[in-house]
């Protein structure tokens, strides 16, 4: 069974540490939110229109939910947004 959470950014990095995380898989992204922070090893990023938003997509490298697939949205500017996380929970179908 899959389930999906989905956890508000409300820190990250900047633009050029977001993209230098997502060429290099020994540097992981550092995220703030709500509940503390959490790290993702980023395999994509993909510019979303002119502005600073991008969507991206990697693997969470903390917390209980380690090796969770994420995918979410991120503003370099504001530094905000949000991450779905999709792990496989055990004991399920």
């Amino acid at each position: 069974m899959v389930a999906t959470k989905e956890i508000r950014l409300t820190s990250g990095p900047s633009r050029s540490d977001l993209l230098r995380a997502a060429s290099d898989e020994n540097i992981h992204a550092v995220f703030g939110t709500p509940i503390g922070l959490i790290e993702v090893q980023i395999s994509g990023v993909e510019k979303i229109g002119d502005g600073p938003d991008f969507a991206l997509r990697g693997r969470l490298r903390s917390s209980s939910l380690k090796g969770a697939v994420v995918t979410g949205s991120y503003n370099s500017a504001a530094q905000i947004g949000r991450h779905a996380f999709k792990a496989v929970n055990e004991g399920g179908p």
